[in-house]
């Protein structure tokens, strides 16, 4: 007899549509999780590894004092100290990220603009589809677009030739076209590349002529390219010891720092903080995505072996009877596999498309795009051969193994199905409760520390407030002209324009006062009069100050230039400091409450206020709004492009309180990620726990009818049958809280300002306990209520 009979497969699973729909339905969304996570790991661990001297690079970052993490940007100027320095170092590249004001047909562009050394194609093999490699930034004037603003600017990517100019009557000639930045640290925003000379528009801070007198610390990328058979890693604890050669120290009143050298192919993974204008990888989600789609793989593997060892007293006789027609034991068994097989590939083919559905979705949440395309490759192909087989073997081994031990004299006396009954399905659901309670109790703990985060008390009111971000048109003489049309629409309650605002932390100003042998940082903030009453900020102590320059403290403030709340002065601490843009003898308003800045994990910091009448080149207006805040900035957008022939600056969330929540952007998307395998996870496993117990109900039907003829009542048999599996929550539940304890106690430590989280643990147990109730109740109630001689008639 042939070991498999695909016909009859069908037919078996076509007579058991539950346990073909729950093993069907999740296997094929495991699968799909599977394939879209396997897929954005494979897009993660491929960045910058497309350049051939990866091996040879290495960026030079900083670890500051008092700083958890290090930058993964430097200065430019290490790069001249250390190729002088360093015979091994072949060639160096630095760049940085600004913008320019580019003239498109009467409109002005702002693109974000890499400005680099000559070497970028020379070190990185990134694809130019235009130009020569060799000298397309050669020249000052030159500037190398990538691929889609060479067609938003020109209609073409055959662009070369082609003269471009800034509202600074700079000029540019096109030398180049990069594939678009993909796959790469350099973030996807970056529309050109022009000399590193560029930077100077942004500060002298930037530039090497200034250093070491101006440092824009960390915000400059240096790479250094060393000669073949070079471990340059093997070299950073003596380049810590030249840094302090050429770098100012603490002596000199910098922040002391340390240079860190980092392999470019383990940059992205470094753990390094970010700069705007680069795109670092979190190796931490990465690996808790993967685990936690292996969780949701072995639930739906659980499913299969759980149903299929349930069924195996219903599909007994058919192995008896192959047995008895010859079939061995080892027939039976790969029976059972070819079986898991067919599963797994049919599951496979509602995966894939499944994943092309929920592709844009998952790539959203994972700020990335999710690109299917390597499925179809050859190694793609492969890997997923592989992996199917895996499963298969896998799903398939515990049931093969029990029906290929099936002799037909058990069935015949009836004692095979005693011997099956429920001893893997304790295990299993066991199991599975433990995985659905520990990852709800972290979604929900997660969840909720997020919300207490985002909706903390600030000090400043966030509602119906928005920023809109000018840079250098709000330093032209439209700005006035923008904010009447802004106070005329009936939407806008009020407009301020400003030098910094509670979310951005506004302008830091570290000084040593007089008399201190330490620096003191202080926040400064330069507005008008509308900014304190739309923020909400309230005073403590107002002195009614009248006058063009009013300057309000808080506590921390005051306390700097040691002055009492009672005083109507300025003390002569303050008098004898210089802040950037301050006026020297500002009246004094009083002291404001407190404000935290960013968010409620911000430091506290030293803040000053100085409202005055006109605010020259803010950087920032915020307005306050009433109605619908959404078409309320739709209409502003239109103004502003009217008025300034340019495009509001969306790069990140104009709206105060997506601002704050902006803070938290990782961790709320993990946050979402666990919630949404959390849920995921309770279907499948809800499916489940549905379809066993209807098996087992069928398994124990004699028994139910026994007891009923003895006198037990309805109410009785229901109350046992839903105890059986109601007492799998609570072991789970037991295990469950230790390691949830464990990882939550751990995670939460992080955060000073956090909630009680403990009772969401009793709460996740509760909400899994009732969704089993719930899975069960229906089956009991059915069981319970039949006729006891229907089901003794059939034994």
């Amino acid at each position: 007899m042939p070991n498999f009979n695909l016909k009859s497969y069908f037919t078996f699973l076509s007579r058991n549509k539950a346990y073909t729909a729950v093993n069907v339905f999740g296997l094929a969304v495991s699968l799909m999780f599977v394939i879209l996570i396997g897929l954005y790991a494979w897009h993660e661990f491929s960045v910058d590894r497309q350049h051939g001297k990866a091996d040879r690079i290495y960026a030079v970052g900083l670890k500051l004092k008092d700083e958890p993490k290090p930058r993964a940007g430097s200065h430019h100027a290490v790069l001249r100290y250390m190729k002088k320095q360093y015979p091994e170092i072949e060639q160096t590249c630095g760049f940085t990220c600004g913008r320019l004001r580019l003239l498109d047909r009467g409109d002005i562009l702002n693109p974000d603009v890499l400005m680099s050394d000559s070497t970028f194609f020379s070190m990185f093999d990134f694809k130019l589809l235009r130009g020569d490699r060799k000298t397309c930034l050669n020249q000052r004037n030159n500037i190398v677009l990538t691929e889609s603003f060479a067609r938003r600017m020109f209609g073409t990517d055959d662009v070369i030739g082609r003269p471009i100019m800034t509202e600074d009557s700079l000029h540019f000639r096109v030398t180049g076209v990069v594939q678009d930045f993909d796959g790469t640290i350099i973030g996807k925003d970056v529309c050109a590349i022009v000399d590193f000379s560029y930077c100077n528009l942004m500060g002298n801070a930037y530039s090497d002529e200034n250093f070491p007198m101006s440092i824009a610390i960390g915000s400059t990328m240096a790479f250094v390219q060393v000669r073949k058979g070079t471990d340059f890693m093997q070299k950073e604890k003596d380049v810590q010891k030249f840094f302090p050669t050429f770098w100012p120290g603490p002596e000199d009143g910098y922040t002391q720092v340390s240079p860190v050298l980092i392999p470019l192919d383990k940059l992205y993974f470094s753990g390094c903080d970010n700069l705007y204008y680069l795109h670092l990888g979190n190796f931490k989600l990465v690996s808790i995505l993967a685990a936690v789609a292996v969780v949701i793989l072995l639930f739906s593997i659980m499913n299969y072996i759980n149903l299929t060892v349930a069924q195996s007293g219903y599909r007994a006789r058919e192995m008896a009877t192959r047995r008895l027609f010859g079939c061995t034991k080892a027939g039976v068994g790969t029976n059972m596999f070819g079986e898991s097989l067919v599963m797994c590939l049919l599951s496979l083919v509602i995966a894939i498309a499944l994943a092309y559905v929920f592709a844009p979705y998952i790539g959203r949440l994972l700020d990335t795009k999710i690109s299917l395309a390597p499925l179809f490759s050859p190694l793609g192909i492969a890997v997923l051969a592989a992996f199917v087989i895996v499963v298969s073997l896998i799903a398939g081994v515990l049931p093969a193994t029990i029906l290929s031990k099936v002799k037909p004299i058990e069935v015949v006396r009836g004692t095979f199905t005693k011997q099956t009954k429920m001893f893997f399905s304790r295990v299993f659901i066991t199991v599975q409760n433990v995985i659905t309670i520990t990852m709800l109790a972290c979604a929900l703990i997660m969840s909720f520390q997020m919300l207490h985060l985002v909706k903390a008390p600030l000090g400043f009111k966030t509602v119906n407030n928005l920023t809109i971000s000018g840079g250098r048109a709000f330093a032209s003489n439209k700005l006035d002209v923008f904010l009447d049309k802004l106070r005329a629409m009936p939407e806008v309650k009020a407009a301020a324009p400003s030098m910094g605002t509670p979310t951005d932390g506004g302008n830091n100003n570290t000084i040593q006062l007089d008399g201190d042998n330490d620096f003191t940082s202080f926040q400064l903030f330069i507005t008008t009069p509308e900014f304190m009453k739309i923020y909400g900020i309230t005073l403590k102590t107002d002195l009614h100050a009248k006058g063009d320059s009013i300057l309000y403290l808080n506590d921390l403030a005051l306390k700097a230039f040691h002055m009492k709340p009672t005083d109507t002065h300025l003390s002569d601490r303050y008098d004898g400091s210089q802040f950037y843009r301050f006026p020297e003898k500002p009246q004094y308003g009083g002291v404001i409450n407190d404000i935290r800045l960013g968010s409620i994990l911000a430091e506290q910091r030293a803040i000053l206020i100085l409202v005055t009448k006109n605010v020259t080149m803010p950087w920032t207006v915020t307005v306050q709004v009433e109605g619908d805040p959404i078409e309320a900035y739709a209409k502003i957008k239109d103004i502003y492009k009217d008025v300034f022939h340019e495009e509001i600056d969306e790069s990140s969330s104009p709206f105060v309180d997506k601002q704050i929540e902006e803070v938290f952007q990782e961790e709320i998307r993990t946050t979402k990620i666990v919630a949404l395998f959390a849920f995921v996870a309770i279907v499948i496993s809800l499916l489940g726990l549905v379809a066993m117990s209807t098996y087992f109900i069928q398994q124990r039907a004699r028994e139910i009818a026994i007891r009923k003829v003895f006198g037990s009542t309805g109410n009785q048999v229901r109350r046992r049958l839903i105890r059986t599996f109601l007492l799998y929550v609570g072991i789970a539940f037991v295990i469950a809280v230790p390691i949830i304890v464990h990882f939550m106690s751990d995670w939460i430590s992080q955060y000073s300002y956090r909630i009680t989280w403990w009772p969401w643990i009793i709460v996740a147990g509760v909400i899994v306990l009732l969704i089993s109730f719930a899975a069960v109740a229906v089956q009991s109630w059915i069981a319970a209520g039949e006729n006891p001689v229907k089901n003794i008639k059939q034994e």
